[in-house]
């Protein structure tokens, strides 16, 4: 019985030493993340990934949140104006000004033709009812036309 419990002593041993050396190597390679202060708190990169993120003290404790890659940031908004660019340049320069279209040309000389043969018309009429009026002064000159309060 004591050879078998020298092997399970040796084995966790060997099991226990194996697990200290790996994480001394780990450490010998450098820490995991470095610290460097802020105003508000502080900025945590990992070395490993190459994520940085901005830690602030919030609620009593730390929360840490991952901080905009600037780079990534203008590779966005050039992708984006470079886009703008493209739909922009693909129109033709009377659409670029804001030019109406024929088909809305169309529409507003066909609304201005409508609203002027009324007008013609409203013109014709009041012409003809003045033009009646005048007939029955000559006629009348001294009539009251239907007037109850002229006594003549």
């Amino acid at each position: 019985m004591i050879g078998i419990s020298k092997m399970k002593l040796t084995w966790t041993a060997l099991v226990l030493s194996g697990g200290l050396i790996a994480s001394s190597a780990a450490w010998a390679e450098g820490p995991r993340y470095s610290m460097s202060e802020t105003e508000d708190g502080f900025l945590r990169l990992n070395t490993e990934t190459g994520e940085v993120s901005h830690c602030r003290e919030k609620s009593g404790g730390f929360t840490c949140d991952l901080a905009a890659d600037e780079r990534a940031a203008y590779e966005t908004q050039i992708a984006e104006l470079t886009e703008r660019l493209e739909r922009l340049e693909a129109k033709t320069p009377a659409e670029r000004a804001g030019v109406p279209t024929d088909e809305e040309l169309d529409e507003a000389f066909s609304f201005f033709e409508s609203m002027s043969k009324r007008l013609a018309r409203a013109a014709r009429i009041f012409g003809d009812e003045m033009q009646q009026m005048d007939e029955e002064l000559q006629q009348n000159p001294f009539s009251n036309n239907g007037n109850p309060d002229d006594d003549s």
